[in-house]
């Protein structure tokens, strides 16, 4: 499973806490077998934003603010149901 941090220094130290792979810039790669709990651990320490890799945003370029074309809901919902598998009590993988 890889995961993308907003910062360097974010993914460098979840990376130290987990003994896992880092790419030397915002990614890790964390083994298929891992301590879930530890994970959120290390991520609540850093208190980084974090995506899974595979992830997109749209990326509209637009003139106008009123042409943006949202997240639709339930695109946004998927995201957001993937990060919440982190903090059940059942491993997510």
């Amino acid at each position: 499973m890889r995961l993308l941090f907003e910062t360097p220094e974010a993914a460098r130290e979840v990376a130290f806490m987990l003994q896992c792979e880092y790419d030397g810039f915002t990614m890790i790669t964390v083994p298929p077998i891992h301590d879930t709990l530890a994970l959120r651990t290390a991520i609540e320490l850093t208190g980084a934003d974090f995506c899974f890799a595979g992830d997109h945003y749209p990326l509209v370029l637009s003139s106008t603010a009123d042409a943006l074309d949202p997240v639709s809901n339930q695109h946004s919902a998927h995201r957001i149901s993937r990060k919440a598998e982190l903090w059940q009590d059942v491993p997510p993988f």
